[in-house]
């Protein structure tokens, strides 16, 4: 027992640390201000943690997509730093963050091949290999979502795709996607019951539940603003393992007259109502920001849990999707106002308090 909590702390110290290195408000205006993506990669060299993972590169030859790998690869050496302060249990648990990533790697690539742009997808398929649940798969060639199912074979994520294999009528994005998100969420209860702790494992079960609920409310929202789907097309997606939704009130949504009403019923009818407005033109980034303000709120009360480095993963993947943010804006002309619009943070200086 007292080893254990010695180990506990230890890790709570880690992740403090680590924490510590966080951008700051003052970091993201630098960068929103730079010219190009190699300015960005100098700044971050020069100010930030991420010059351990960008100084050997010369910054002309640092693209927006080499620049996301090596801050992936980055994130990647600080989950391993973690791993020996941890338990067998929080170790496999771990595993599961970085098949969330696989997953939403996946469905760009599919994204893509339904697009016929099958050149892209040979960038995400490094990506997936470097989350290291797909390391053996090679990336070249795949020109079809079969191809992709085939490649796909041996790794986690081949269980839930081999229903689409020669099937070209069900190799839609959405179908696939949904699947996925099952396939996902069925995961994640598995190892909560197997690896979290019995004392953590009604939080960590409420942050990934209310999580799981917003997609489903995002999707079913979706569906009222933009898709021609029957009820029983809506039902059949939808991903029956509830937190803190309930059956008549995804009934009441399914059943709305329009995408306003859906709006009203979640908000008269779930704990969900300020995860969403009529006015949003980004869902997801509204449902991004819901949970990693939630996840802070967790993390602040569970700093010994297993929560506490999966808190600080999210936190480091949503700090990535920030810079690559800022370097696609200055890619695209954009103001600093305007690329400060699609960042996920706090306002605060995470180094220096409110």
């Amino acid at each position: 027992m007292i080893g254990q909590v010695m180990k506990n702390s230890a890790l709570c110290a880690k992740i403090h640390a680590m924490r510590g290195e966080s951008l700051t408000d003052a970091d993201y205006r630098a960068m929103m201000n730079m010219k190009s993506v190699p300015d960005v990669a100098g700044y971050l060299i020069e100010n930030t943690r991420y010059g351990r993972a960008l100084r050997d590169i010369p910054t002309a030859q640092i693209h927006r997509g080499r620049l996301e790998r090596l801050l992936v690869e980055d994130l990647n050496t600080d989950i391993e730093r973690l791993m020996p302060y941890m338990g067998m249990g929080g170790r496999r648990f771990i595993e599961i963050t970085e098949i969330e990533e696989g997953i939403s790697l996946i469905k760009i690539c599919v994204r893509l091949l339904s697009i016929g742009r099958c050149e892209d997808v040979e960038e995400y398929i490094e990506k997936l290999r470097a989350t290291g649940t797909a390391d053996k798969i090679s990336a070249g060639g795949i020109e079809s979502i079969d191809g992709l199912i085939d490649r796909l074979y041996g790794t986690p994520y081949y269980g839930a795709m081999r229903y689409f294999k020669g099937r070209p009528e069900r190799q839609k994005p959405f179908f696939i996607e949904m699947r996925l998100d099952t396939y996902w969420t069925r995961l994640v209860y598995k190892y909560i019951k197997k690896y979290v702790p019995r004392s953590e494992q009604a939080t960590v079960a409420r942050l990934y539940g209310t999580e799981f609920d917003l997609e489903n409310l995002t999707f079913l929202l979706r569906c009222k603003r933009s898709f021609d789907m029957t009820d029983e097309e809506i039902y059949a997606c939808v991903i029956h393992q509830y937190c803190r939704l309930k059956e008549s009130t995804v009934k009441n949504i399914v059943g709305s007259a329009s995408y306003e009403d859906a709006i009203k019923v979640i908000k008269e009818e779930t704990p969900y109502g300020t995860a969403f407005s009529a006015e949003d033109r980004f869902l997801e980034k509204r449902i991004r920001e819901y949970i990693f303000h939630m996840s802070e709120r967790v993390y602040s009360s569970n700093q010994y849990s297993i929560m506490a480095p999966v808190s600080y993963i999210w936190l480091r993947r949503i700090e990535i999707k920030n810079i690559i943010s800022v370097t696609e804006g200055i890619r695209y002309g954009l103001e600093p106002d305007r690329i400060d619009g699609y960042l996920i943070r706090n306002g605060s200086d995470s180094r220096g308090g409110k």
